[in-house]
């Protein structure tokens, strides 16, 4: 428990001074861009399977290898520490994510809701291994799903770095995949929380993607065949 703490107490910490350095930051990213102007190369993609399975408000999990998937990951004793929900986009026929997220966003800018290919929320540098699950319901009832984190996203409601469930103005990642099939009348998260040092949240207690993995809701969760 006391390492739990630790590495919480730590996060909250460095997200505290990360807008002290943001000067120094802005700085080294133009010295980046002037470097890797010459000698660019193409980022390593990642190839994924059972793409021909999935429905829209299908959600798909990840662990990267930062300290706060770290934290996540042994606090919950999961294999993911982060969660977005699945959308098909048939105007350039691929799969997108919308899904919230600290740290993403250009330098300066605000975390909010977002909407990526799903080869880029699975980036090399992003994550370890990942997984595919469904929610026991309708195709309808999770297209709705869907179209509720979209409109999120349209909206660009900011991240909840509070991770507060009580405050649906910001969302944090397990919120808004909740919220969105509250709003179709199912728990996803089957009623459980964790609970979590008040450092990171004032409530106490959140939703982890591993609340959700092991609610009854969850039809079944998959482990991505990721190939790089």
């Amino acid at each position: 428990l006391q390492d739990t703490l630790d590495i919480f107490s730590y996060l909250r910490l460095q997200r505290m001074k990360r807008n002290v350095f943001l000067a120094k930051k802005v700085g080294l990213l133009l010295v980046g861009m002037v470097l890797t102007t010459a000698c660019h190369r193409p980022r390593e993609r990642v190839q994924l399977t059972d793409m021909d399975c999935f429905r829209d408000g299908d959600m798909v999990l990840r662990c990267g290898g930062g300290a706060e998937s770290h934290a996540v990951v042994r606090h919950s004793q999961s294999s993911y520490s982060h969660i977005g929900m699945l959308q098909y986009d048939s105007l350039n026929a691929e799969w997108l994510v919308i899904h919230a997220v600290p740290g993403e966003s250009p330098v300066g800018e605000k975390d909010y809701v977002k909407v990526e290919p799903l080869t880029d929320f699975y980036a090399p540098e992003r994550a370890l291994r990942g997984a595919w699950m469904r929610v026991d319901c309708s195709d309808e009832v999770a297209r709705q799903a869907a179209c509720y984190c979209r409109m999120k996203a349209d909206e660009k409601v900011v991240f909840d770095n509070k991770y507060l469930l009580a405050d649906t103005t910001q969302l944090y990642c397990c919120e808004l995949v909740w919220q969105a099939y509250l709003h179709q009348g199912i728990d996803i998260s089957g009623g459980k929380r964790y609970d979590v040092p008040t450092v990171f949240c004032k409530e106490g207690e959140c939703i982890l993607p591993a609340n959700i993995e092991n609610s009854e809701t969850t039809l079944f969760v998959k482990p991505f065949n990721i190939k790089r």
